[in-house]
């Protein structure tokens, strides 16, 4: 029976018969390991001075117990997909309520039964209600019907009835920080922010108000560009417009696609001269008032974004605390002597510092190169499986050769039968996919197996330096007292020099460790941690210039493309750019070294982050003429903004709902696929990465601050952009996305101290210029002696136009002008930087702006203090002192006790594309399997350690020098969670 089934009977016999004490602590047991234990303390903590009790077996002895039923019993081991596969059929309704997906529903139901559809429908190898069963119980994320502390329990892989999807909908977002705190936090500024935004809408109704009145605009016949909301006329765009005569007007300036038709020259009447006139908006300029309301708004951003960062601050070690996991029990040594091997030796060293003892130890090799090897001829084994008749042994080599030589000859011969175009394709197309490695032949690739097979030999007989050793103590006071311990400064560091040290934290007497908190198992990158900070630095810095280089050229095609050709194409590039290059930079960022997840994650988000900010919100400034930013046409600033915000808050979430390539793979490719193990990659999930997703949240904020000035109704764009992208993410992380490595805090945390705040301060400045630069003209008013020899005529006729119309009569004011610079203004943008005689600002509109360019230089100080001085002050003192400090609370509970639950040991594992679990790169015969936070449960065997046989690279190698060059991982369990006999 299914264990959930089991607990409830047994607490009903409990109840109501009074059991035995064997019955009960059957009860115990059962409750305990399959409904996961409440991860925020109850039953799984153990005090650190008393020892569990007699009567109720320890964890390790609960799992030693439930090692053959961990799930699927012995019998049920070749059938589980089966058995998934053949659940009982839902309903419509109840595939909406989370007993499956409807995607599920309607292929097992319709579909399949389609050949159009299915073509492998009549094969009986290859069942498409399996892959299907995967995906759900396999790939997406479930949970127990019953709460746990009040919360779900999120369970293991391949549990069936008594677990069901998590809802989209209804599913806390407390819930949502089990798959990592940065998770939680990402969909907590969400849902924050989408709070922040609305209420800064609030309070810019008046200006909302006074923008779409007769009072900024008095045009009658108002003419605005609805695009797909009637919103535009809650903006500053100005339809009143009136001819002028200026003097010093050049044509240059308004000689372009966005202003040809806003300069015209005409003849005096009079004097028969040369006259030019400009077309100019007549809206009034920025108002005191409005700009103090819009003030008001960002002080409000700024107070409230402050707030919540502290609070956030604060959350990440409440969540932290509340999910005890390995990080808080180990430490990693950066520095290890590169011949200290030994487990033992360094279990002897660091107990000293433990309260209780050392529970784990990994000492990690850098053998990047054999592993990438390794994994390099798995893949081709893979590969060549699909390629070769089903049920041939793959893993006897030696009959390999006469297989492979068969298979030859029988598709030269099959090929001599195809048809014409065919034959053409395989001349032309087929060869070019070949040298790019696609569509390769089984003799290829078995030939690039052998030699593979050969450089395995010659890399299995060198001899591997420590890259790092991961230390996991029994206590969290045990790693915060090494920590102490081992609280050096970077010069001691470097100089392998202890100043102030006390000599026994020194290891082996002479060798100062460089020791920092260790960052969760699934976040360790195995194959990095052995470069050096000088090399992850350098190739960090070449990727940022690549980056930069595709910003500059960017924005450069669409500069041209915007002024020179159409608006059309620059959409078009603009939407190009959009999708191509952030893929681009996931391939730069795949060439550096981090030795951590997060750092990865973070050197994604500043590139991500700083190409969307560009191409998005600044290139658009910078490239939109400056004479346009109130026009009224769909390529004018405002109708580009407006344009971009319904893009972010419609086109976006519908492109990532509906993720064509993951599509493809469930819908066309999964049906069509040669063997069961290609269909099941079919359902790995989509793709998705915690950087890129903040990345859309601080371009929204941006977007919205940075253009306010113009447009204060984009705080409700945003706050529904922001609304939909979290319903929308939420929904595929627990209906469509893979699972991904547990991320921390780190991108969160990096968000919202450089980017979101970074956000912030730009918008301000953005906004100051906004409002001395108003009302972008280039044009000054005629005072006495400033415009001599400009004629009084008010009537000109054949004014011709830049674009070539020629207007038959234009009527203008007795008032003159002249060409004035509104747009290049010194920082910061206050009154006092226009020249004495190139005044344009009114007396309202120099007390707004003196306010604004002040409060810029405040902003950036603060900026400049809270995000550079500080971290900087703190690096300095790494370099003379030690500077670690405890975070969170002592839980006082003992690792052991959480083994196979919520906490799990450092095994050097690598995620790999193509492949349905980790490939283990460690021994673990010394290991508790608990310890590996996965498990495959189509090999269950007596043997725990038996069904990791198949995922681990040991057994690519020669048996004699497998210890030699793997990393070494030892368990030193407590005597209570000992196994017996």
């Amino acid at each position: 029976q299914h264990h959930i089934i089991m607990a409830t009977q047994f607490r009903r016999e409990q109840e109501h018969s009074k059991n035995s004490n064997r019955e009960q602590e059957q009860f115990i047991l059962s409750v305990d390991r399959h409904s996961k234990i409440d991860r925020r303390g109850g039953s799984a903590t153990t005090t650190t001075n008393m020892a569990p009790l007699p009567s109720r077996p320890t964890p390790a002895q609960q799992r030693q117990e439930l090692s053959n039923s961990d799930g699927l019993n012995d019998n049920e081991v070749d059938l589980v997909l089966d058995q998934l596969a053949e659940e009982k059929p839902t309903s419509f309704i109840g595939a909406g309520l989370g007993k499956q997906t409807w995607s599920r529903y309607i292929v097992n139901n319709y579909l399949s039964q389609y050949k159009w559809y299915n073509p492998n429908r009549d094969n009986t190898d290859i069942s498409l209600a399996k892959g299907w069963a995967y995906f759900e119980h396999f790939t997406l994320p479930r949970r127990f019907l019953t709460k746990s502390g009040g919360h779900h329990v999120r369970a293991p892989p391949g549990e069936t009835e008594e677990t069901k999807l998590y809802s989209a909908f209804l599913t806390p977002q407390s819930s949502l920080s089990d798959w990592g705190i940065g998770m939680g936090m990402y969909f907590s500024t969400l849902s924050s922010f989408v709070v922040i935004f609305l209420l800064a809408g609030i309070l810019s109704i008046p200006n909302i108000v006074y923008y779409s009145s007769d009072q900024y605009d008095p045009n009658p016949n108002r003419r605005i560009n609805f695009s797909l909301m009637r919103v535009l006329q809650f903006s500053t765009i100005c339809t009143s417009r009136e001819w002028v005569k200026c003097d010093g007007c050049e044509q240059e300036t308004w000689n372009n696609i966005f202003t040809n038709e806003y300069l015209g020259n005409a003849t005096d009447p009079i004097t028969g001269e040369s006259v030019t006139l400009i077309n100019r908006t007549t809206c009034l300029p920025a108002q005191y008032t409005q700009g103090m309301w819009n003030f008001g708004v960002l002080f409000l951003l700024i107070v409230c974004i402050t707030a919540y960062n502290i609070y956030l601050s604060k959350l990440e070690i409440r969540w932290d605390e509340d999910n005890t996991s390995a990080p808080d029990y180990s430490l990693i040594v950066m520095n290890p002597p590169k011949n200290a091997k030994d487990p033992d030796e360094w279990k002897g060293f660091f107990d000293t510092f433990s309260d209780k003892h050392v529970t784990l130890v990994t000492v990690a090799l850098g053998n990047d190169e054999l592993l990438n090897t390794l994994v390099a001829k798995r893949r081709d084994m893979n590969t060549l499986r699909g390629l070769l008749p089903k049920g041939v042994n793959i893993s006897d080599e030696e009959a390999l050769d006469g297989i492979v030589l068969n298979e030859h000859n029988r598709r030269l011969a099959e090929e001599k039968q195809r048809s014409c175009f065919a034959k053409l394709a395989g001349i032309t197309i087929t060869p070019l996919l070949r040298a790019l490695g696609f569509c390769l032949t089984e003799d290829v690739i078995w030939k690039r197996v052998k030699a593979t097979n050969t450089k395995i030999k010659e890399l299995e007989q060198k001899e591997y330096d420590v890259s790092a050793v991961f230390v996991t103590f029994e206590t969290e006071q045990g790693q915060r007292t090494a920590l102490e311990a081992m609280n050096f400064s970077q010069v001691e560091v470097f100089t392998n020099t202890a100043i102030t040290a006390d000599p026994s934290a020194l290891f082996r007497g002479n060798t100062v460790l460089n020791c920092c908190e260790a960052a969760d198992p699934d976040a360790i990158r195995w194959n990095d941690l052995k470069c050096t900070t000088f090399e992850i630095c350098i190739r960090q810095l070449l990727t940022f210039g690549v980056t930069c280089a595709l910003v500059g050229l960017s924005g450069y095609v669409l500069f041209l493309t915007r002024i020179k050709v159409s608006t059309t194409i620059f959409s078009i590039i603009l939407s190009a750019t959009n999708s191509l290059v952030p893929m681009i930079v996931r391939i730069l960022v795949s060439y550096e070294k981090h030795r951590r997840e997060g750092a990865m994650q973070a050197s994604l988000y500043v590139k991500v982050t700083l190409f969307r900010w560009m191409n998005a919100v600044i290139v658009t400034w910078l490239i939109t003429p400056f004479l346009v930013t109130l026009g009224e046409s769909s390529m004018d600033l405002i109708s580009t903004i407006n344009a971009t915000m319904l893009s972010e808050m419609l086109l976006a979430p519908f492109l990532r709902y509906f993720d064509i390539m993951t599509l493809l793979d469930r819908h066309y490719f999964a049906p069509r696929a040669k063997t069961e193990a290609q269909m099941l990659s079919c359902f790995k999930g989509g793709w998705y990465n915690l950087a890129e997703r903040f990345t859309d949240l601080t371009k929204v904020l941006l977007l919205c601050i940075f253009y306010s000035p113009f447009y204060p109704f984009i705080y409700f764009l945003g706050a529904a952009t922001l609304f939909l992208q979290y319903w929308v993410d939420k929904f595929l992380l627990l209906r469509s996305w893979k699972r991904a490595p547990t991320v921390g805090a780190d991108t969160p945390r990096f968000s919202r101290r450089y980017f979101s705040t970074a956000a912030i301060v730009i918008g301000v400045i953005g906004a100051g210029y906004a409002y001395a630069r108003s009302p972008f003209t280039f044009l000054c008013s005629c005072r006495e002696g400033d415009c001599d020899g400009l004629t009084d005529s008010t009537t000109f006729t054949n004014v011709s136009l830049l674009n070539s119309i020629v207007l038959e009569s234009v009527e203008t004011p007795t008032e003159g002008y002249y060409y004035c610079d509104q747009k290049y203004l010194g920082f910061p943008p206050i009154p006092s930087k226009q020249d004495y005689s190139l005044q344009w600002m009114t007396p309202s509109q120099e007390d707004l702006t003196r306010t604004f360019g002040w409060f810029c230089v405040a902003v950036v100080a603060i900026y400049g203090v809270y995000a550079l001085f500080s971290p900087t002050i703190k690096l300095t003192l790494s370099l003379v002192t030690g500077v670690y400090e405890p975070k969170g609370i002592d839980q006082r509970k003992d690792f052991s006790s959480g083994v196979g639950i919520e906490c799990f040991g450092y095994i050097p594992s690598l995620e790999v594309d193509g492949f349905h679990f980790p490939l283990l790169a460690c021994n673990i015969d010394d290991v508790d399997v608990g310890l590996i936070k996965w498990k495959d449960p189509n090999h269950i065997k007596e043997d725990a350690h038996r069904q990791y046989d198949e995922h681990n690279m040991i057994f690519d190698v020669s048996r004699e020098r497998r210890n030699a060059v793997f990393s070494a991982v030892k368990h030193f369990p407590p005597s209570w969670s000992s196994k017996t006999e």
